[in-house]
């Protein structure tokens, strides 16, 4: 197995370059990686499932989650010589398969220490509710448990410490997690701390491997989550724990078989269930007609928050597909997540689908990453946009991973007022369009809120977080769902009798501030061009020729003088950073926010219609395009002389 272990090193690009950080002494790594190859023997023999050769073909057997990579090593080994592989996990430079959380028996991730902790309490989670809703006499497709592999220091962080306290209270017996001494955990108080949590906690010299196997054996019958500390220094025969890792393979692939068997004869008496299932987990379809009850906006309806929007759409969507689980970081009633008034889930009641995850962000993206890599379930949780940096390292880790999760990010800007400079979210648009794989929408209106949702739950690989306002915005003319789906479209065009001098593109409620400026400078005779902007990922994936044509001047109507093009200004109420790919004139914030009311706010920021059609003439007159101007009810523009030579031909 020696030889094993040199061939992952070559693999590693932080071993290659000699960086990076375990967080633990080179002594304590050692004992750490002696401790996980013995655990590892041991928790393949008790639960052999884990070893069956990946892709995971079946949905109702154990689980195990490395945190942080630890005992990947030793897991490798220990399946290479069964004859078993370990799926890679998605690093820096390799990236992750597509179904890589869902294949995977063993999930071996990265993302800092604590991640995987949560990501294993939204296993459980899974788990628990599929016990809940499809367990019938003599067919428990569901009762298996999920184990995570962690070193002490990882029951430290903020991440673990609120997925596991969340674990606790929902006593979710399913749980087990094996913490490995690496010197850092803080001693007794450790363990005193995660019983308070409501676990069961179990302390160990694994000089000898019989201790862990008897505790490991305990967990079955344990009513709690079961924390097992372990100390000291294994001693075990290389060659037998080959021969176990060859005899778990076996009877893991033994245990999968048998597995299947037993699905087959829930199908003979319970072919709808049957049916569901096979839809949930392997056909990747969602249910017929689940578009049907969608709600319908048109122009004219009564302004409302695009939470309010988000409200009714996620009302209509949780009530059509069953798998759709989730909840809200003690903001439900901000949030407007459960206007299904979905029963919760909680100890007892655990067929559930809304969690209220308290405040425990960081922890309630963990545990959604987690339910998603369960292969039924998306996952949607919810706070405010700004208390989502909270748990940045779970989100970038979902990104990484692939996952199919849904956040759902309400009081997006300045606009949220009184709450102050501490809630507004001034950088975090930018910190998310800046991320890999992830989807942000920022809906202008109802029509396009649906077009957000109705995005989110069919993205399969990839998270999306919808962006949403607090206070009201109007449904727009040209507004259209479908067109969210390419990321940026032309809201409002130019009006060919003028001339096509400015395009003005937003995302959100400004986008209803840049149809009011619209009105205004068209009024002194500026041909203006809207672009609703959603998403920003989506606009750059599509063709360069559509790209372009939404920012260029059209070919018909009014023509430019030759060379000239369009003003582009990007209007939005956050971070500028970004903005000069789409535009030569930024209004922006480049400040934090004020506590006062969302119109006073607003007033102050200069995001209101004059302020911001002042600051386009502006820009126009320093390029040259306009000699003088005057906004307002008897207003005028003078147009330099090559404009008005090009407006007369």
């Amino acid at each position: 197995m020696k030889r094993v272990a040199e061939d992952r090193d070559v693999r590693s690009p932080v071993k290659q370059s000699r960086s990076g950080s375990s967080g633990a002494s080179a002594s304590s790594s050692a004992l750490l990686a002696a401790a996980a190859s013995s655990v590892v023997a041991e928790l393949l023999a008790h639960a052999p499932a884990l070893a069956a050769p990946p892709p995971r073909k079946v949905w109702g057997l154990d689980r195990l989650v490395l945190d942080d990579r630890c005992g990947e090593a030793s897991v490798r080994e220990a399946l290479l010589a069964g004859g078993s592989s370990l799926l890679e996990p998605p690093v820096p430079g390799r990236p992750c398969a597509e179904k890589f959380l869902t294949d995977a028996p063993i999930l071996s991730l990265p993302g800092g220490i604590g991640q995987g902790f949560a990501v294993a309490v939204g296993l459980s989670i899974g788990q628990e509710h599929m016990t809940a809703s499809y367990k019938q006499p003599g067919f428990e497709l569901f009762n298996h448990r999920v184990f995570v592999l962690c070193r002490s220091g990882a029951l430290l962080p903020c991440v673990t410490s609120e997925a596991a306290s969340l674990a606790g209270h929902l006593r979710l017996a399913s749980l087990v997690a094996i913490a490995c001494d690496d010197g850092l955990g803080g001693g007794k108080g450790l363990a005193q701390r995660y019983a308070s949590y409501g676990w069961s906690v179990d302390e160990l010299d694994i000089s000898t491997p019989e201790a862990l196997r008897a505790a490991l054996a305990k967990t079955r019958v344990v009513e709690a989550p079961t924390l097992l500390l372990l100390r000291g220094i294994p001693h075990g025969e290389s060659a037998a724990q080959e021969e176990a890792c060859r005899e778990a393979v076996r009877l893991g692939t033994s245990q999968g078989e048998a597995w299947a068997e037993l699905f087959r004869k829930f199908g003979e008496q319970n072919r709808e269930a049957h049916t569901e299932l096979v839809r949930r987990f392997a056909d990747g379809k969602l249910p017929d007609n689940w578009r049907d009850d969608l709600p319908e906006y048109t122009v004219g309806e009564r302004a409302q928050a695009t939470r309010q929007y988000s409200a009714k759409v996620l009302a209509s969507l949780v009530t059509a597909i069953p798998e759709m689980v989730g909840g809200s970081a003690d903001l439900t009633g901000s949030n407007l997540t459960n206007q299904a008034q979905l029963k919760d889930f909680q100890h007892k009641r655990q067929a559930g689908r809304y969690l209220r995850f308290g405040v425990r962000e960081h922890g309630m993206l963990g545990i959604c990453t987690g339910l998603s890599a369960y292969g039924c379930f998306i996952p949607f949780c919810s706070t405010f946009m700004n208390f989502f940096t909270y748990g940045w390292g779970a989100i970038r880790l979902a990104c990484a991973a692939r996952a199919h999760v849904i956040y759902v990010a309400t009081h997006d800007s300045i606009e949220l007022g009184e709450d102050g400079p501490t809630h507004q979210p001034i950088e975090v648009l930018a910190a998310c369009r800046a991320l890999p794989n992830l989807l942000t929408i920022r809906p202008a209106d109802g029509p396009e809120t649906v077009g957000a949702y109705t995005l989110a739950v069919q993205s399969v690989g990839r998270p999306v977080l919808i962006a949403l306002c607090r206070n009201g915005t109007p449904h727009l003319q040209g507004a259209d769902s479908a067109k969210v789906a390419k990321g940026g479209y032309i809201l409002e065009d130019f009006d060919p009798a003028l001339s096509p001098l400015v395009v003005l593109a937003s995302s959100g409620t400004e986008v209803a501030l840049c149809v009011e400026v619209r009105a205004a400078l068209q009024a002194i005779g500026i041909g203006v061009r809207v672009v609703s902007m959603p998403c920003w990922e989506l606009f750059e994936e599509q063709p360069a020729e559509y790209r372009r044509a939404v920012f260029e001047h059209p070919r018909d109507g009014t023509p430019l003088p030759a060379g000239m093009r369009p003003l582009r200004a990007y209007v939005e109420a956050s971070s500028t950073l970004g903005f000069s790919r789409y535009s030569d004139l930024a209004i922006g914030m480049t400040t934090f926010g004020a506590s006062a009311d969302g119109k006073t706010v607003r007033k102050f920021f200069g995001f209101e219609k004059l302020p911001v059609a002042t600051k386009v003439m502006e820009a126009l007159k320093d390029r040259g395009h306009v000699v003088s101007y005057r906004l307002g009810r008897f207003g005028l523009a003078r147009f330099s002389p090559p404009i008005c030579a090009a407006a007369a031909e």
